[in-house]
């Protein structure tokens, strides 16, 4: 494999000082990150997604959801922030630090949050849609592919898995990713009427040589299919 320095990686270069800001920053702008992403969520389960039927096969469904998801994402991080922050969303963030090769196009995060002084350091997220909580096969692809073995999140130490469920409960999701990953999860006490629940992974080093600082992943478990079913009941009445 070879590989040579980046454009960002001699404009910001890494460091001891580079390394503790990216795990404070991390820490520090997580709670903030996954409330833009829970609002924005809700906006658009209340617009959009109360006029679709998604029991009906839909082509490109997770990738318009993530996209219509980011849009809304960047209205409410606009409306708070005056477009003034410590960082900035974005989509399809790309990972510099996991290119496997000076041509290769390195991977991407479906969401993620940028270090407005340093965008080597990005708060990152993958979104999966899952059919029903028995599905979860991509989703565990995502959390141990990527974020465990270190491809996303080479840096900070919390980042987002995000499942958009099409039927069933969030509680039998949780109660699958927990067998697959051996392990209880927490609700953490700022989401706690949220479905929301987190992970601790303990990770080594990266298959690109990189120490890897240890990893909260935040389970976002949102029903797409509510609000739908409460529109029908209205036309119905």
């Amino acid at each position: 494999m070879t590989r040579h320095a980046a454009f960002r990686e001699q404009a910001w270069p890494e460091d001891p000082a580079f390394k503790e800001l990216a795990l404070k920053w991390g820490e520090d702008v997580s709670e903030q990150i996954l409330d833009w992403v829970w609002r924005a969520f809700d906006t658009l389960s209340a617009g959009p997604m109360a006029r679709v039927d998604l029991t009906q096969p839909l082509e490109q469904l997770e990738r318009d959801l993530t996209n219509l998801h980011f849009i809304e994402i960047q209205r409410i991080w606009a409306r708070d922030t005056d477009g003034f922050s410590a960082l900035s969303p974005g989509h399809e963030i790309p990972e510099f630090e996991s290119r496997h090769s000076s041509r290769a196009k390195p991977p991407a995060h479906d969401l993620g949050f940028v270090h407005s002084q340093n965008p080597r350091i990005a708060w990152p997220i993958e979104a999966k849609v899952v059919q029903q909580p028995s599905a979860l096969c991509d989703y565990l692809t995502d959390v141990r592919n990527k974020f465990i073995a270190g491809k996303a999140a080479p840096f900070v130490g919390q980042a987002g898995m995000l499942g958009y469920l099409l039927a069933g409960t969030a509680r039998e999701v949780f109660a699958g990713l927990e067998a697959a990953l051996s392990q209880r999860f927490n609700h953490p006490l700022a989401f706690a009427t949220r479905d929301h629940r987190t992970s601790f992974h303990t990770r080594g080093t990266s298959p690109f040589g990189r120490d890897l600082p240890d990893l909260l992943l935040h389970h976002l478990v949102m029903t797409c299919f509510q609000n739908h079913r409460r529109a029908l009941a209205f036309q119905d009445n």
